[in-house]
């Protein structure tokens, strides 16, 4: 440490650089420091939460009172460029870490999709049903069941109210609107 220290008090001990860290107090490079810790917390727990408001707020006060405190425009660029370079850095083995260990299998960074892939009801081409008959398992207000054949399938009344047990044809089908109406009427 000693030969760091003369090194940097020293070699070039009137730049900017060295004097960002010799005349910094303790307590401002402290709340950098704690800054970018609570920014890597924030790293290992999914969303952008109080963690990473808290660093963020951190770093940037202990950047503003470091330029208070004797600071000028050369330092403030080496204090954004160190927290910039620390946190793709850390990112970086960050996201070494979770592709190459046991820490990918997890739920935290498990992705598989929730939509099911096969075909449902939501995808099913209702084309077929279009003049078959039908009878309504629910009372038509207008949306309602109708049974095709052991086939219950939701559908539309064209013309409003269609009561419960009555005989329907399907006249058209819109995408997976079903469209129907009394057979009396055809």
């Amino acid at each position: 440490m000693n030969i760091l220290t003369n090194l940097l008090l020293n070699g070039f001990a009137d730049s900017s650089f060295a004097r960002l860290f010799t005349d910094m107090n303790w307590w401002t490079a402290a709340i950098f420091v704690l800054g970018i810790v609570l920014c890597i917390i924030e790293m290992c727990i999914p969303g952008f939460g109080g963690f990473g408001i808290s660093g963020t707020v951190l770093i940037v006060a202990g950047i503003v009172l470091r330029m208070i405190f004797g600071g000028d425009l050369l330092m403030l660029l080496y204090m954004v460029l160190i927290a910039l370079v620390l946190f793709i850095l850390l990112f970086w083995v960050f996201s070494k870490l979770i592709t190459k260990t046991r820490l990918s299998k997890t739920a935290l960074f498990h992705t598989d999709s929730t939509v099911p892939t096969g075909r449902t009801e939501g995808t099913k081409d209702f084309s077929a049903l279009v003049g078959c008959e039908g009878t309504t398992e629910t009372a038509l207000h207008p949306i309602g069941r109708v049974n095709f054949g052991g086939e219950s399938v939701d559908v539309v009344a064209r013309d409003g109210y269609i009561p419960k047990d009555v005989t329907v044809v399907v006249v058209k089908v819109e995408g997976q609107r079903v469209v129907v109406i009394e057979k009396q009427e055809v």
